[in-house]
């Protein structure tokens, strides 16, 4: 799964998707057909924060490997994931003190 990997291997799996969708692009010459029919982005969509999503589709499309792109896009993943950690860490402290230990309807 996307969400788990590390920064290397998002790097990497990232380069290897744009190469991936450069070569369905060389078979199907219409952007809006593929898209249309590719499920290539879906794991992807799923990670990478709105405002990032787009630059990361232009990109893949372009096939644009310059560094601050690739940096921009991981570091977004990492950032959310981070962001995701430390929501789910608050919730279970908030509900571990919610009643301090005593039980509801004691």
């Amino acid at each position: 799964m996307l969400k788990n990997m590390t920064k290397h291997k998002l790097e990497s799996d990232l380069l290897r998707l744009f190469e991936d969708v450069s070569i369905h692009l060389k078979k199907e010459k219409d952007i809006d057909t593929f898209l249309d029919k590719t499920a290539l982005f879906n794991d992807w969509e799923k990670i990478i924060p709105g405002p990032e999503y787009p630059i990361f589709v232009i990109a893949a499309l372009n096939n644009i490997k310059r560094p601050i792109i690739i940096e921009t896009i991981i570091t977004s993943i990492i950032e959310k994931k981070e962001i995701e950690i430390k929501k789910t860490s608050k919730v279970k402290i908030k509900s571990k003190n919610f009643f301090n230990g005593a039980h509801p309807f004691s």
